[in-house]
C-alpha cells in the first residue's frame, strides 16, 4: 500500500497527494435549529457508548440526541445551570463525560441526565485542576490544584496513560502529569514543534513539522517514527486532524473523504469511512462508533450532520428515455454475478456494461430456475411474433423455444417435482411433456380470472399453489385439489416452505404460517406494513427477509414459530427503510422469483426503481436494545424526582401523572416498540413516540402503584428492557377504616334519628290531620249555617217579594184602575189621596228595590274592593242630594253635620250605601222633626252618626236587630214595620270595613244609630 506522511501544521492540516474515491454509501443527515437543535454553533461532542446518547454543546446549553429526539438541558431539569454557554465537553479516561458552564458549574453525565458536581472558579485562573477531569475521578480527587500554570481544558488534548498519569498537549508543546507531581512538567524531546498529537491503540502520537510521525513511549517518553499507510489516499489540498479527549479513533478529514486512525499490529493505518463528507460544512468535532457505522461531525455554524453507513444497496438504471421502464419483477443471476431483469436490463457491480446477455428483450415475470442452470420463462421469440415458453441453458447457453405453449397461459407459474416440471395457469393445472402441457387438473368456470402468483412443491407430490383468494395445495397422485386458506378480498402473492411450516403472505391481509391443516395469521409490525407482504427469502443465519410495499422487514424465523406455536402478541420484526440506503421504498411481488439469492448469498429484491440488494453477513441491523430511562415525571403538571415519588407518598386525592422516557433510538422509529402496564393489568399499551416518549396516567385514585414499561431490544422471544416505578396514593381520610367505622355509627344513629324523626312527624301529621279536619269540620258547618241562613234569606226575599213588592203593585193596579175608570164620580180629595198612596208606596218599591240588590251585590264573597281617600262631608252631601225629595215630602228636614274636609280611607261605595241605608231607614221611621248626619274623629277612627227622630225602638227590637240571625219580616204597606233588609246590609257593610255598630234609642224618643270606621291607611283598631 502506498505510504504517506502526516504534516500538522499548527491549524491541524496536512497536504497529501490525490487518490481514486471509493464507492461506500452512507445515509446523511443534517440537524439545525430547524429540526431541533437550539443552536447551529456546535460547542463539543461526546458519544455514550453505554447508554447510547450523543451529546452535544451547543451555544444554547448541553443537548442530548437518542437518534430520534433531541432534549435540552435547561434550569428546569437542574437549578444549577445557570448559564447556557457551555465551556467545555470531554471524557476521561474511565468513559465519564464532563462539561462545565461559563459561570463554573461543573456537571457530570449520569446516564441520562446532568448531575451537578460542584461550582468551579475555572476561567482564568492558574491554578486549576479542571483539567485533571479529562484523566480521571481518582486523578481530579486528589489534585485539587496544579502549581505550575494554566492548562485550560477547551484548549489542551489530554492522553490518559492510565488513572493516574497523562500526556498532555498544549501549544505545540508536550507535557507529562502524574498524580504524584505538582503539575505537568513538559518534556524534552529531540522534536521542539510539535504541531498534532493524538492517542489511538492505546498509544501516543506525535507528529514534526516535516510530515513524520513519532511514537511516544510511555516509559522513557523515547521517540520510535513511525508511518502512517492509507487504504484510499486522501485528495491533495489541506487536511482537518479530528480527535479530542476520549475518542476512540482519530479521525482525518480531507475534502469530502475521512478516515479513522487506527494502530494494530505495530502499524498506522488510515481506513476510509466515507467519500460523502459535505464540502460546504466547517467541521470542529467529530465521533466515530466503529460497530453502528454512524460518524457525528459537529459543525462551527451548520449544526450537526450524522452519516450512518447504508445496510442495504440499492442498483438503479439510468434511463435512456423517458419511457422507459425500470420497475422490476423477476430476475435472473448469470454466471458473472450481474442481474438481468424482465425488462432486459442489466445491473450489477461486475461492469454490466460488459456482461454477456443471453438472450434480448425482456421476459415475463414468473419465471423458473431448474437445478443451478436451466431457466425457463415466457417470452417473445426470434421467428414467432407472440409470447411462448423457454428454456436457457446457463451452461450450454442454449435457448429453446417451446411454440405449442403460448401466452394463453397468462401468469404461468413453474415448479419442478418428481422429475417432471409442473405449471398452473388460469384455466387449470398442466405437467410438461415432450412440447406441449398435459392438463392434470380444470379448474371450474369462475367469472374472475384464476391468477397464481407462486408455485412451489411444499412437501413430495404435493404443491402449493398461491392464488387470487386462496392458498391451494394440489396432491399429484391423487390429482386433487384442496384449499388451505380462503379470502375474498385478498390475493396470496407468495409461498415459503420451511420445514413442515408453510409460510405465506397476502396483499392486504398480512402474512400467516399453515401447519398440518392449521392456519394461523403472525402478527403484524406496528406500522402494518406487512399486510403486504411480497416475499420470504432465507438467509443462512435463521433470519426471514421479508419485502412490502412500504420496505423491507428481517425477523428471527424461530420467533415467527413460535408466535405460531405459543400465540405470541409479537415479534420483532426490523424495518429498513430510506435511512439504511433505500431509495425507493415500494418493492414489488406477484412474481416469481419474488427474491432471489445469489451464489454470493446477496439477496437481490425487486422494487419500484431498480433492484435492492442485501448482503445478510453485513446488514447488521441497528438493534432498538438499550436501557430505559426516566427523563422526566410530572405530577399534576408539577414536575417531581423519581425518588420522591417512589419514597413519598402522593397526597390523598386523584392524580394525573406524566412520565417521560429516555431511550437509544439510533434504529429506525418504526423499529422501537414501546408498551406500558399498570398494575399487570389488560393488555400493554403502546407509547406513542412520534411527539415524545411520554405516558400519561390521567385521574388515579388511591392506591399502590407499578408502572410496568418494557422496550423490544430486537430478536429473540422476550426480549425486552424493562423499568419499573412504584408509587403509592394514600386513602383520603374520608376513605379510612376508622371514617367507615364512624360513618357505620352515624349512619346507624341517623337511621335512629330518622325513625324518631319519622314517628315525630307522623305524629305531627296526624295532629296536624286532625286539626284539619276540625278546622274543614268547623268551616263545613259555617258554610252548612251560611247556606241555612241564606236558604233562611232565600224563603224571606221571596217572602218579601211575593209580599212587599206583589202586594203593593196590585195596590197601585186598582187604585190606577179605580182612578182612571172612577175619577168622573170620585171627590178630589178622595182622588188626591189616592194619587199619595200610589206615590208612597212607590217609594218604599224604590227602596226595597235598591236594598234587594245592595245586598245581593254585597253578598257575593269574590268581589274585590280597594281602598281609597275621599272627603266624608262629600260623599254624605251626595246622599242627601238622592234622599232630600223623599224627606221633603214627608216634611223632614235633613241636615249634613260632617265637618267639611274630613278625610277618610275607606271603601267608597261601602260607606255610600251605609249612609243611604241609614238615611232611608231614618226617613221610613220619622214622621215629622230632622234627621241629622254627624261625624268625628277619634285617633285612627271616625265616627258616623244619624240621629232622627222618630218612633224610636224598643230594647227588645234593638237586641233583634243586633243579633247574628237574620231578621227579616214581611211588612205591612199600613204600618210602618220594618222588614229588617236594609239593616241586614248595614251590618254586612259594617263588618266588610272591620267597623263595629252602636244604636241608641227608645220608643217614641228617636234612633241614634252610630258606626266606628277605621279611617286611615296605616292606623289601627
Amino acid at each position: 500500500m502506498p505510504r504517506f506522511f502526516l504534516l500538522f501544521l499548527c491549524c491541524s492540516i496536512i497536504s497529501v497527494p490525490v487518490f481514486t474515491q471509493t464507492g461506500i454509501r452512507h445515509h446523511i443527515e443534517q440537524f439545525t435549529t430547524e429540526n431541533g437543535l437550539p443552536s447551529n454553533g456546535i460547542k463539543g461532542l461526546q458519544w455514550d457508548k453505554q447508554t447510547g446518547f450523543l451529546w452535544i454543546a451547543t451555544e444554547a446549553g448541553m443537548v442530548r440526541y437518542n437518534g430520534m429526539e433531541f432534549k435540552t438541558y435547561t434550569s428546569g431539569d437542574d437549578s444549577h445551570i445557570s448559564n447556557e454557554r457551555i465551556l467545555f465537553l470531554v471524557r476521561n479516561n474511565t468513559g465519564t463525560i464532563y462539561t462545565a458552564d461559563n459561570t463554573g458549574n461543573l456537571f457530570s453525565v449520569n446516564k441520562n441526565r446532568l448531575s451537578f458536581i460542584e461550582k468551579k472558579f475555572i476561567s482564568n485562573n492558574p491554578r486549576s485542576n479542571v483539567m485533571t477531569l479529562g484523566i480521571s475521578d481518582i486523578f481530579y480527587n486528589t489534585r485539587r490544584e496544579i502549581s505550575t500554570g494554566q492548562f485550560p481544558v477547551q484548549f489542551i488534548r489530554v492522553m490518559p496513560v492510565n488513572d493516574t498519569a497523562a500526556y498532555i498537549w498544549l501549544a505545540a508543546r508536550l507535557y507529562y502529569f502524574s498524580i504524584s507531581m505538582n503539575g505537568p512538567q513538559q518534556i524534552k524531546l529531540p522534536i521542539q514543534t510539535i504541531p498534532q498529537a493524538f492517542k489511538t491503540g492505546g498509544e501516543i502520537f506525535i507528529a514534526d513539522t516535516v510530515n513524520n510521525i513519532w511514537r511516544v513511549d510511555k516509559g522513557d517518553h523515547h521517540l520510535s517514527k513511525t508511518d502512517l499507510h492509507f487504504d484510499i489516499g486522501p485528495d491533495k489540498g489541506k487536511s482537518v486532524f479530528l480527535w479530542e479527549n476520549g475518542m476512540e479513533l482519530p479521525l482525518l478529514l480531507n475534502g469530502s473523504k475521512i478516515w479513522k486512525i487506527v494502530f494494530a499490529n505495530g502499524k498506522l493505518s488510515a481506513e476510509l469511512i466515507s467519500d460523502q463528507i459535505p464540502l460546504d460544512v466547517l467541521i470542529r468535532y467529530a465521533q466515530y462508533d466503529e460497530f453502528m457505522g454512524t460518524l457525528f461531525l459537529g459543525a462551527d455554524s451548520k449544526g450537526l450532520i450524522i452519516l450512518k453507513k447504508d445496510r442495504i444497496e440499492q442498483l438503479r438504471k439510468n434511463r435512456t428515455t423517458i419511457s422507459e421502464r425500470t420497475s422490476y419483477y423477476s430476475q435472473l443471476e448469470l454466471p458473472d454475478g450481474n442481474i438481468l431483469t424482465n425488462e432486459g436490463h442489466l445491473l450489477g457491480k461486475n461492469d454490466p456494461e460488459k456482461s454477456s446477455v443471453p438472450f434480448t428483450g425482456g421476459f415475463s415475470v414468473s419465471t423458473f430456475m431448474q437445478g443451478d442452470s436451466l431457466f425457463w420463462t415466457m417470452m417473445r421469440g426470434a421467428d414467432i411474433t407472440s409470447f411462448c415458453l423457454h428454456s436457457y441453458n446457463l451452461k450450454t447457453h442454449q435457448l429453446k423455444a417451446y411454440p405449442r405453449i403460448r401466452n394463453i397461459y397468462s401468469q404461468l407459474a413453474i415448479t419442478y417435482s418428481g422429475g417432471h416440471l409442473y405449471m398452473v395457469g388460469e384455466p387449470g393445472i398442466y405437467r410438461l411433456e415432450g412440447d406441449s402441457l398435459r392438463t392434470l387438473h380444470t379448474y371450474p368456470s369462475v367469472s374472475t380470472p384464476r391468477i397464481h402468483f407462486d408455485l412451489k412443491e411444499i412437501k413430495p407430490g404435493l404443491l402449493g399453489m398461491a392464488t387470487c383468494n386462496a392458498l391451494l395445495t394440489y396432491d399429484i397422485r391423487a390429482n386433487k385439489v384442496d384449499t388451505v386458506f380462503s379470502s375474498e378480498n385478498y390475493c396470496v402473492r407468495t409461498l415459503w416452505q420451511y420445514k413442515d411450516y408453510t409460510f405465506f403472505g397476502t396483499y392486504g391481509n398480512g402474512l400467516y404460517i399453515s401447519r398440518n391443516g392449521k392456519t394461523k395469521a403472525l402478527p403484524l409490525d406496528k406500522n402494518r406494513h406487512l399486510l403486504y407482504t411480497h416475499c420470504f427469502i432465507e438467509d443462512d443465519n435463521g433470519y426471514c427477509w421479508i419485502s412490502t410495499n412500504r420496505g423491507l422487514f428481517k425477523a428471527s424465523i424461530a420467533e415467527m414459530i413460535n408466535a405460531y406455536e405459543t400465540n405470541a402478541a409479537q415479534v420483532y420484526y426490523h424495518y429498513f427503510g430510506r435511512n439504511d440506503g433505500m431509495d425507493m421504498t415500494e418493492m414489488n411481488g406477484g412474481c416469481m422469483p419474488c427474491g432471489l439469492t445469489m451464489k454470493n448469498k446477496t439477496i437481490s429484491f425487486p422494487t419500484m426503481e431498480g433492484l435492492l440488494w442485501v448482503e445478510p453477513g453485513k446488514a447488521m441491523p441497528r438493534l432498538p436494545d438499550g436501557e430505559i430511562f426516566i427523563d422526566e415525571i410530572k405530577v399534576d403538571n408539577r414536575q417531581i424526582e423519581l425518588s420522591v415519588l417512589e419514597k413519598e407518598k402522593l397526597s390523598p386525592s386523584k392524580h394525573d401523572i406524566l412520565v417521560r422516557l429516555g431511550f437509544a433510538a439510533w434504529c429506525n422509529k418504526e423499529n422501537v416498540y414501546l408498551q406500558y402496564r399498570l398494575n399487570d393489568k389488560g393488555d400493554w399499551k403502546p407509547v406513542n413516540i412520534d411527539n415524545g416518549a411520554v405516558i400519561e396516567l390521567n385521574n388515579l385514585s388511591s392506591g399502590d402503584y407499578i408502572l410496568k414499561i418494557r422496550k423490544l431490544n430486537g430478536f429473540g422471544v422476550n426480549n425486552y428492557s424493562y423499568k419499573e416505578i412504584h408509587f403509592s396514593i394514600p386513602r383520603p381520610w374520608n376513605q379510612q377504616w376508622w371514617f367507615y367505622l364512624l360513618s357505620l355509627a352515624a349512619a346507624g344513629g341517623i337511621i335512629v334519628m330518622y325513625f324518631r324523626y319519622r314517628t315525630n312527624q307522623f305524629k305531627l301529621r296526624q295532629h296536624k290531620l286532625e286539626k284539619q279536619v276540625a278546622e274543614k269540620t268547623k268551616e263545613l258547618q259555617e258554610q252548612n249555617e251560611i247556606l241555612e241562613k241564606n236558604n233562611s234569606i232565600k224563603t224571606r226575599l221571596i217572602s218579601i217579594i211575593s209580599h212587599d213588592i206583589v202586594t203593593p203593585l196590585k195596590f197601585v193596579t186598582v187604585a190606577g184602575n179605580r182612578l182612571l175608570e172612577k175619577r168622573e164620580v170620585m171627590p178630589e180629595v178622595l182622588q188626591q189621596e189616592t194619587i199619595k198612596e200610589m206615590t208612597n208606596t212607590s217609594q218604599e218599591l224604590q227602596l226595597l228595590s235598591t236594598n234587594i240588590l245592595n245586598w245581593i251585590k254585597y253578598q257575593n264573597e269574590n268581589r274585590r274592593m280597594v281602598k281609597e281617600t275621599f272627603d266624608l262631608h262629600e260623599m254624605v252631601k251626595q246622599v242627601f242630594g238622592i234622599l232630600q225629595s223623599l224627606a221633603k215630602q214627608k216634611g223632614l228636614i235633613i241636615n249634613n253635620e260632617v265637618p267639611a274636609d274630613m278625610p277618610l280611607y275607606q271603601y267608597y261605595e261601602p260607606v255610600k250605601i251605609l249612609v243611604y241605608n241609614l238615611m232611608t231607614n231614618a226617613i221610613q221611621f220619622t214622621e215629622k222633626g230632622s234627621i241629622s248626619v254627624n261625624a268625628a274623629r277619634e285617633n285612627w277612627f271616625i265616627t258616623v252618626s244619624v240621629k232622627d227622630e222618630g218612633i224610636g225602638m224598643t230594647p227588645e227590637q234593638i237586641q233583634r236587630l243586633m243579633a247574628e240571625e237574620v231578621v227579616i219580616t214581611s211588612a205591612n204597606v199600613d204600618n210602618k214595620r220594618g222588614h229588617g233588609l236594609g239593616f241586614l246590609i248595614i251590618k254586612d257593610l259594617v263588618k266588610t270595613m272591620e267597623a263595629s255598630l252602636t244604636i241608641e234609642s227608645k220608643k217614641d224618643g228617636g234612633t241614634t244609630i252610630s258606626v266606628r270606621i277605621p279611617a286611615a291607611k296605616n292606623g289601627g283598631n
